[in-house]
């Protein structure tokens, strides 16, 4: 957005249909009080539409720290019992969205959100490293069988997987490396 136009009322009243802004990322953990409220907090300041965010590690039970009514309505894809995978999504009050699909396993989650004179499916995913082809087939059957039901079918994977890459550090010790853009 041109500097001219944050200023602007007309701005903040845009309607859907216009640009929707998206962000995705990795977040490689959620437990922590101090960095959910730093990152989230973050989050606030961005003034995006949508919001995903894999890899939460957020059990069901402990959804209740995701809340940030600030960043708007939250969808969840829990973790597993071992804290691992889970998906949060955060939409803009003003947009109306409904879940439609919750992946027990915390990979795949799918709302239908409203844009003008059209439905459109969003598919959340973070997809597995190992046993990728049947993850895919298994997304791809869901997703036609909701197709039927939708007037439009856009699908926006989020995450398509993490690629790792062990390096040396200057002391000699082995570090992960995360892409900023995958």
């Amino acid at each position: 957005v041109p500097p001219e136009d944050k200023k602007s009322d007309t701005n903040k009243q845009r309607t859907m249909g216009e640009e929707l802004n998206v962000i995705s990322i990795n977040i490689n953990g959620l437990n922590s009080a101090k960095k959910r409220r730093k990152i989230l907090g973050k989050l606030c300041k961005e003034k995006t539409d949508i919001i995903s965010l894999q890899e939460i590690h957020v059990q069901k039970s402990d959804e209740k720290y995701l809340e940030y009514p600030k960043l708007g309505k939250l969808f969840t894809s829990p973790a597993d019992k071992k804290k691992k995978k889970g998906i949060a999504v955060y939409i803009r009050e003003e947009i109306k969205s409904k879940l439609v699909f919750v992946d027990p396993n915390g990979r795949i989650l799918m709302l239908e959100i409203w844009l003008p004179h059209k439905k459109v499916l969003f598919v959340f995913i973070y997809a597995p490293n190992e046993k990728q082809q049947e993850f895919y087939k298994n997304l791809h059957e869901k997703i036609v069988e909701f197709e039927q039901k939708m007037s439009v079918l856009l699908v926006i994977l989020m995450r398509l997987w993490t690629i790792e890459e062990t390096v040396r550090g200057k002391r000699g010790r082995k570090r992960e490396y995360y892409p900023k853009h995958v």
